[in-house]
């Protein structure tokens, strides 16, 4: 895959390696990498980085796929949205995002990583789901876009929607919930500590039937196994958590749905994805009725 950048008018203030820094995002590690292979050319050509370009001047990168260690297996996919740089799949409940412990062949980052790996590309998984949990899983399809949505991550810059079907009835309509978590003595779980990271979910009531409520949040942070935690920890559990909920009594599976996901993908002139999964079926079969929202 090929990267070009024409130098406009606007960027003649700053340096070639500026620009490689402040509009496209390379780390020197990277700029240092991708020179040394000769991935990297400047038309007309430079005596260094560090010298003022001319307007129309083009930088070309050759963006490699680096290797990954996922093993591809063929498997169903369900491809919500799919261009050059992304690929946003429906994971369903059950299934892994990312091979771990006893499942190291049967997870949607294989499946995917054998969809590209026919396009002679590689997959690098952004965001991870747990395991019971429905809704969009997003794949980069270079490191280098890897690492700039990344960044949006870290500095709290996606914005993520879930759909959850709780027990109980909330008195407030919507609400923050801030409690650290920390991991538990056991290991897997996750528990409410002084100790814990901070992390804080935004919720509020969209819909209720019965003894349940319908809840869309908005993780702020995005601590493992968070929103599971957090509304246990209320005494509104989700329905189907059968770790920090209630005891197991149907085959219910756990109605927690990643719904939507929207950031800014900087590089391509502040492109904004905003992809949405609809709710599995059995959302509604369990209230009896089309959610709606």
């Amino acid at each position: 895959m090929k990267l070009i950048y024409v130098v406009k008018k606007e960027d003649l203030n700053m340096t070639y390696k500026q620009i490689l820094q402040k509009k496209l995002f390379f780390s020197s590690t990277l700029m240092s990498r991708l020179k040394a292979h000769g991935q990297i050319r400047f038309i007309p050509p430079i005596y260094s980085i560090h010298q003022y370009p001319q307007e129309n001047a083009v930088i070309e990168v050759d963006l490699i796929s680096s290797k990954s260690n996922i093993v591809p297996v063929e498997g169903s996919i369900d491809i919500l949205y799919e261009d050059n740089f992304f690929l946003f799949v429906n994971k369903p409940s059950g299934l892994p995002s990312h091979p771990s412990k006893g499942h190291y062949f049967d997870t949607i980052a294989n499946y995917v990583e054998y969809y590209l790996n026919s396009k002679n590309l590689t997959s690098h998984i952004i965001n991870r789901l747990d395991k019971e949990t429905s809704g969009i899983v997003v794949f980069a399809k270079n490191s280098y876009f890897h690492s700039i949505v990344s960044r949006e991550f870290e500095k709290r810059q996606v914005e993520k929607t879930y759909i959850a079907i709780v027990h109980g009835k909330l008195t407030k309509k919507s609400g923050l919930i801030e409690k650290p978590i920390k991991r538990s003595q056991d290991g897997i779980k996750r528990e409410i500590h002084q100790d814990g990271s901070f992390a804080s979910t935004y919720y509020e009531v969209i819909d209720s039937f019965e003894n349940f409520s319908v809840l869309k949040l908005k993780p702020i942070t995005g601590r493992t196994h968070q929103l599971r935690v957090h509304l246990s920890s209320i005494g509104h559990p989700i329905v189907g958590d059968y770790i920090y909920g209630q005891q197991k009594t149907q085959n219910t599976p756990l109605l927690l749905h990643a719904y939507s996901i929207r950031f800014n993908f900087k590089l391509i002139d502040n492109k904004i994805y905003n992809i949405t999964s609809p709710l599995p079926h059995y959302f509604h079969e369990f209230a009896g009725r089309h959610l709606e929202f």
